[in-house]
């Protein structure tokens, strides 16, 4: 944004300087009258304090204008209503009995279209109009800025980096598929894809992608920040609440939605696909399958969302979380612990933090094989919506047998009970 403002200042200010300059020693006397007859304006030989105004004006304008718009044939298209704008206005002027000499305005504003190409053209230019087109719609406005003020990201090369990945899916597609009509499911996953790109973007995501198999967004990519997984749990909960209230108010649509969303941090790699401006961006690393695995895992649990060890860790305190389930890789020796996010920790009350402290007791219990003290924290952890508090239902639902069965006696080792 700075680099752009300086931009624009310097290359209006020259574009609107040479405009005055030509006007007031005369040297645009004999063209602007020419200028004039040609398109049927009266000749006027008065140059007022307001026609310099106006030319000043546009001449940061038409920089701003055409620093932001990279594309030739858009500039062209755009000068050209421009210039037709001018004469049409002189014309109206001229009808109301005043003047307004279009050629120094015209001029102005040709100056400064050709400045703005000047600066694109050079290297710096290049690498920020490539960048803007790059990541142009993936990125909300600021974060673009700041992209480009940092200077351009080459990923010309592979890049890695630190992020974290939220992955958000229709978890009931394949019913929805089933009871809907093709172009009717079809709009339904349109509107969910729309709702969670406006909602991330303005959280300051990068929407990697958004298709029929889900919303995936990065952070900490491409703007590099330590705080990616605190801001991607951030997002993640103003998502699902906002989701919430969209599903409530559209029941026939967003409503038959099932959300469920995964959380992973780690390292990823990104390149791009080929040199071209436009050319996708190809993102790899653990946090994409693993971020994937926990939003499917929530339907064993339950939960809605369910963060990665590494998310949990590199968030800290700032998130309110509990620890559910391990699941189990390919390699039978490997487990994920993984955690069912609450809320910000900025947000929680003291009794959702003693709730989520009993529930964290129950499961180290459980893990000990102790039944029957889990199954009463579990059951000294439920609130006032108990039954609604679906991953603690499924604790409990596993305990009464065990419990009947007076298991007590602590076993080394833990256990999961969803391989997965």
């Amino acid at each position: 944004m700075k680099r752009a403002l300086l931009a624009t200042l310097w290359i209006g200010a020259a574009a609107a300087a040479v405009a005055i300059v030509l006007q007031t020693t005369g040297l645009l006397a004999r063209p602007a009258a020419f200028f004039g007859k040609a398109i049927g304006l009266s000749p006027n030989e008065a140059v007022s304090f307001g026609s310099f105004l106006f030319v000043i004006t546009l001449s940061f304008a038409v920089a701003w204008t055409m620093l932001e718009v990279t594309q030739t044939w858009r500039r062209v298209g755009l000068l050209a209503v421009l210039f037709l704008e001018l004469i049409v206005a002189a014309w109206v002027w001229q009808a109301a009995g005043s003047s307004l000499p279009p050629l120094p305005a015209i001029l102005a504003a040709g100056f400064a279209t050709a400045f703005a190409c000047g600066f694109t053209a050079t290297d710096a230019g290049r690498r920020r109009s490539a960048t803007t087109r790059l990541f142009e719609g993936r990125l909300h406005q600021a974060n673009l800025d700041r992209l480009t003020e940092n200077g351009a990201l080459e990923l010309g090369e592979a890049l890695a980096r630190e992020a974290s990945l939220v992955f958000c899916e229709i978890a009931n597609e394949g019913e929805l598929i089933d009871e809907l009509p093709a172009a009717v499911c079809a709009q339904l996953t349109r509107d969910f894809n729309a709702c969670a790109n406006e909602r991330f973007l303005r959280d300051g995501g990068y929407l990697h992608a958004a298709d029929g198999e889900g919303v995936r967004v990065l952070f900490g990519f491409p703007n590099a920040s330590e705080q990616h997984a605190r801001d991607a749990a951030r997002a993640a909960l103003a998502f699902r609440d906002s989701f919430r209230a969209a599903a409530a108010a559209r029941p026939d649509s967003l409503g038959k939605i099932d959300l469920r969303i995964g959380l992973s941090s780690g390292v990823i790699v990104a390149t791009r696909r080929d040199d071209s401006p436009r050319s996708e961006i190809v993102v790899s690393g653990e946090p994409l399958e693993v971020a994937r695995r926990l939003a499917r895992a929530n339907q064993i649990y339950g939960s809605q969302i369910l963060l990665g060890p590494k998310t949990y860790s590199a968030a800290g305190k700032e998130i309110v979380a509990r620890p559910i389930d391990f699941l189990r890789s390919s390699e039978s020796h490997e487990r994920l612990e993984v955690y069912e996010l609450l809320s910000l920790a900025e947000q929680a009350t003291p009794e959702e933090i003693a709730r989520r402290d009993r529930f964290w007791t129950a499961i180290v219990y459980f893990r000990e094989r102790r039944w029957n003290e889990a199954f009463a924290e579990f059951t000294r952890a439920r609130g006032e919506d108990g039954e609604l508090d679906r991953p603690l239902q499924w604790y409990l639902r596993r305990l009464e047998p065990l419990c009947l069965q007076m298991a007590t006696e602590p076993a080394p080792g833990s256990e999961s009970l969803a391989p997965f």
